[in-house]
């Protein structure tokens, strides 16, 4: 049947309008990218939310307008920003993409700021101490934890990590000294933002004194995407002390993180009832008290880092049994792994093909004689899977 004129301009107006969007919205999430983005609500300003979906809780909101920089997109198609004191997620359903980030200028100590953080946060893991050296005697995590952050802090910065336990114990108003069985009484008193955290070394006489920052208000401590966002100007770690049951309490050492293909993050952290070291947020002890990180955040009771960023470069990172070798590599073997620990056991974080290269940071040989390389992003490579040619 031939149809007339007239209905085939009203058919193919129907198929026009069905291909028109909405300004702002997208036909899927794969659409979505990186870039500037403006806030194309109807009335109402959008809300930024903690986590990448609808469910998770507000934690501020940009007016109908604005433009922001959205560094992160999800696979349901919701964009990482920060905006103002608003670290987290925005629906991209209610946006419309104006264009790239433009880069930006960074001064040459930023730009070591930067590099730092590649390779610090795991590295550190293994050389400032993350071992028990005392009891685990209830009420201690806060002591034990702070501690671990400030020898972290120390080494990071190029010093000898001389930190005790109980320098700590001392600044935060409990008995340095452990009675004859080895146990601490529990600390009575916390500290405050001005409360001075100072160890004098004994063999050099210097001094070295810092000052935490303490952040309870829960916009901020229960939320994740800040405390990533805190890691990385403070890689040596955030202390996050959250609820648990009915009255437990408990402190670990958040002290880096992965960003996973989805938009999700990975946190790793010491857990001083583990008494050992590095170890997925999941994997502690703290866990077996609570049902989900996503409830481990939603009960945090406060966060505390060290005042002021990082800002040595990686080139100081020059420990006992480190080699320093900041430059790219080849792989020589088929099926090499990067791993997030030096164990093969560890977890698989990517694949790298024959003849790929990559960035290395370190060399060093581990207890059972194998040589290890990290890489640049913090994680690990055997060492006989590269080669500099």
């Amino acid at each position: 049947m031939k149809l007339s004129k007239a209905v085939r301009i009203f058919i193919a107006i129907l198929l026009v309008c069905a291909f028109i969007l909405p300004e702002g919205v997208s036909v899927s999430a794969a659409s979505y990218k990186t870039g500037i983005y403006k806030i194309n609500t109807q009335e109402s300003p959008l809300n930024i939310r903690s986590c990448y979906g609808s469910e998770y809780m507000k934690v501020g909101s940009v007016p109908k307008g604005k433009q922001v920089n959205v560094t992160f997109v999800s696979s349901n198609g919701w964009g990482k920003i920060v905006y103002g004191d608003a670290h987290g997620w925005i629906s991209l359903e209610y946006c419309k993409y104006v264009g790239p980030a433009e880069e930006a200028t960074v001064s040459a100590s930023k730009a070591k700021v930067d590099k730092t953080y590649a390779v610090s946060a795991a590295n550190l893991t293994w050389v400032t101490g993350w071992k028990q050296e005392y009891s685990k005697t209830s009420g201690l995590c806060t002591s034990s934890a702070t501690a671990s952050l400030l020898r972290r802090r120390q080494a990071a910065e190029g010093r000898p990590v001389t930190f005790t336990f109980g320098d700590v114990r001392a600044a935060m108003g409990g008995n340095p000294i452990p009675d004859k069985n080895g146990k601490y009484e529990s600390c009575s008193s916390y500290f405050s933002d001005v409360t001075p955290f100072t160890h004098e070394d004994v063999a050099t006489g210097a001094a070295v004194t810092y000052y935490l920052k303490k952040e309870t208000e829960t916009t901020h401590s229960h939320n994740r995407e800040y405390v990533a966002d805190l890691l990385d100007v403070h890689p040596e770690g955030v202390v996050v002390y959250t609820r648990y049951g009915s009255s437990g309490k408990h402190a670990v050492l958040i002290s880096d993180y992965v960003r996973n293909k989805d938009g999700s993050l990975t946190f790793y952290a010491y857990d001083p009832a583990n008494g050992t070291g590095r170890r997925k947020l999941q994997d502690t002890w703290i866990m077996t008290k609570i049902s989900s990180v996503g409830a481990f955040f939603a009960n945090v009771i406060s966060i505390w880092y060290v005042q002021g960023e990082l800002t040595v470069d990686d080139g100081y990172f020059a420990y006992p049994g480190y080699e320093v070798v900041n430059s790219q590599m080849t792989v020589a073997k088929k099926k090499t792994y990067v791993y997030s620990e030096a164990d093969t056991a560890s977890e698989r974080i990517e694949k790298l093909a024959k003849g790929d290269t990559i960035d290395v940071a370190y060399r060093f040989t581990a207890d059972d004689g194998v040589v290890w390389y990290i890489t640049g992003a913090g994680f690990f490579i055997e060492g006989d899977r590269l080669s500099t040619k």
